[in-house]
């Protein structure tokens, strides 16, 4: 047996004589398993209830009977987004962004349904998942395993009598780090296997799309406990005493865990901030009303309007009109607002981009930031997805209002808003269906946030290395 191997098998041994490698195992087993089985009841319960609203939608929408285009646009239908297979491993936004939109005539309403909202059980062990436990308890108890994996050896006498032997510092550091990461590297890889194989076996999906998603995420994961395995140890072998090393790694702990996302969530809120609903709506509303440049009243462009569609059809009245002049007037009014929508959220997009570019700032002062960037993403349950899904459903709302707009236009000519359309044309109201884009297309957006976290991985191995450097110096 390598020097190597016997290191790590004598660390692992260790470890469980003491009663500490057994406590951590516990503790990921268990958690691993509440978490699944707490995240995969509550995705099975709110695709349950998306299904059951998707049919009550459609079915109330087809059987509304004989009704105006527009009365029908007003009435309206729904877009739900489905849980998406991945968002065990991390739910990201997901219960506070909104999972169903309203898709009416004249306005772009934003998401809502947040399951926060009504969310009463079980406090915060609603908020268990993979990401919590890789991103917060795994560091935590990678500390508990390994602050003395060397400075205790040193208090104890036995890290002399190992070098004694004529053994290289570096072969006892990398079977000690060996040792750990094949404890929580194999917990990670146990946890996001049972979740991939669940999400392949309930779920519909796509199996490529999901493996490399799952493989995008365990890789970020895997970087991150690799860096944290790195500083523990370094640690361990700068200071001569055991439980400095315990006190700067857990203020380490506490600082890049619980400290810096926060200060990172702030910095982003007040550099780069959001209008509130409120104010949001509002602007809106008055660029409708008074127009984009705040000189093109709605009273205004609609008379200009119907001057232009006399000109057009060579009639001198409205209801003279081969066409409904109510269905033309309300299309031309749904092109003009899609460019006040365009140009609102295309802002508050921006601003979301904006606070993401702040989160990453502080990512140099803390690797979670990056991480949790990164794991959101593979989970689609970031910023980034969320705004796909509006814009998804924002292209179906423009899809249906024109469909309905056309038939009253087409056949609603000297009827207007008494016209009554055939009760076949809610069959063939185009339906919603989200479509999870593909991890691969969006991959360029996190590149930054990989390279950082990989550059902590690098600073953390740089620093072990320099500990090695400094303990193998002849005294």
């Amino acid at each position: 047996m390598s020097a190597l191997r016997a290191v790590m098998a004598q660390t692992r041994r260790s470890l469980w004589r003491d009663g500490r490698l057994p406590v951590a195992l516990a503790l990921i087993t268990l958690l691993g398993a509440l978490s699944l089985l707490l995240g995969g009841q509550r995705q099975a319960d709110a695709e349950r209830d998306r299904v059951a609203a998707e049919a009550t939608d459609r079915a109330t929408f087809a059987g509304q009977g004989a009704r105006n285009p527009h009365s029908a646009a007003h009435f309206s239908r729904f877009a739900f987004r489905p849980t998406g297979a991945t968002a065990l491993l991390d739910p990201g936004i997901g219960a506070y962004a909104g999972t169903a939109i309203w898709m009416e005539a004249h306005y772009q309403d934003p998401a809502n349904l947040r399951t926060a909202e009504d969310r009463i059980d079980l406090g915060r062990f609603a908020d268990l998942s993979l990401a919590w436990l890789a991103q917060v308890l795994m560091p935590l108890l990678v500390i508990a395993l390994g602050f003395d994996a060397l400075a205790g050896e040193r208090e104890r006498g036995t890290l002399a009598l190992v070098r004694g032997t004529g053994a290289r510092v570096h072969t006892l550091v990398g079977g000690k780090a060996l040792a750990l990461a094949q404890v929580f590297g194999g917990a990670l890889l146990l946890l996001l296997g049972v979740q991939l194989a669940l999400a392949i076996a309930f779920f519909d999906t796509r199996t490529g799309e999901l493996l490399l998603r799952g493989a995008a995420w365990g890789a970020a994961n895997a970087i991150y406990l690799g860096a944290w395995i790195a500083a523990v140890l370094a640690a361990s072998l700068f200071f001569v005493h055991a439980r400095m090393a315990l006190v700067t790694t857990l203020a380490a702990w506490a600082l890049v865990v619980m400290v810096m996302p926060r200060l990172a969530t702030t910095l982003a809120d007040v550099v780069a901030p959001t209008p509130t609903p409120a104010t949001f709506a509002a602007d809106i509303r008055r660029d409708l009303d008074e127009g984009i440049d705040g000189h093109d009243p709605a009273d205004a462009r609609r008379a200009a309007f119907e001057q232009a569609v006399l000109k057009q059809y060579g009639a001198a009245r409205v209801e003279d009109l081969p066409v409904s002049f109510a269905g033309l007037s309300l299309q031309a009014g749904e092109e003009y607002g899609n460019r006040v929508f365009d140009r609102h959220f295309t802002r508050l997009t921006g601003r979301y981009r904006a606070q993401e570019h702040w989160r990453r700032v502080a990512s140099l002062l803390s690797p979670l930031p990056a991480l949790q960037h990164l794991s959101m993403a593979a989970a689609g349950t970031d910023i980034a997805h969320h705004v796909d899904f509006i814009n998804q459903a924002e292209r179906k709302r423009r899809e249906i209002v024109l469909v309905l707009n056309q038939d009253m236009i087409d056949r609603g000519a000297g009827q207007d808003f008494d016209y009554l359309a055939d009760p076949v044309l809610w069959q063939q109201t185009p339906e919603f269906h989200y479509t999870l884009p593909g991890f691969a297309h969006l991959s360029r957006r996190w590149m930054w946030d990989a390279l950082i976290l990989l550059g902590w991985g690098l600073l953390a191995l740089g620093l072990l290395r320099a500990a090695i450097r400094s303990e193998e110096r002849p005294r």
